[in-house]
């Protein structure tokens, strides 16, 4: 699943009930609601994958324990949540950006591009 929280505590709480009622395993949540620097409202049961030192505007949430995720740090920061992971025999790479709209689309493209040779370079990336 993929959302747009808008920052707020409502629609993460929307959120919430959503995963549980429909066994969601992974969100791609883009303006996550932030208290601080630190995302909130996802209870702590919940794998909840953010990078940076900044305010959040990429998260990535899963529910599901036997998803065994691992955060490529190298591709990660607050815009954007990248990481691989391995449910039975199958690998992935589930990426969860935030473009803002405010920037030239040109930089977020260009990252998008660096992200798929880099995953390239890894081995991790298959046309």
């Amino acid at each position: 699943m993929q959302i747009n929280l808008q920052h707020s505590r409502l629609a993460t709480d929307n959120l919430l009930k959503i995963m549980e009622e429909e066994d969601t395993d992974i969100v791609c949540i883009q303006e996550p609601y932030n208290i601080g620097r630190e995302i909130g409202g996802i209870p702590r049961f919940y794998t909840v994958l953010t990078s940076g030192e900044g305010k959040k505007r990429a998260a990535i949430v899963i529910n599901n324990k036997h998803i065994d995720a691992i955060l490529l740090k190298q591709l990660s920061d607050e815009d954007a949540i990248v990481m691989e992971i391995r449910v039975g025999g199958v690998t992935l790479v589930v990426a969860s950006m935030y473009f803002d709209i405010t920037q030239p689309i040109d930089e977020d493209l260009k990252k998008c591009k660096q992200l798929l040779h880099t995953l390239k370079e890894l081995g991790r990336y298959f046309q």
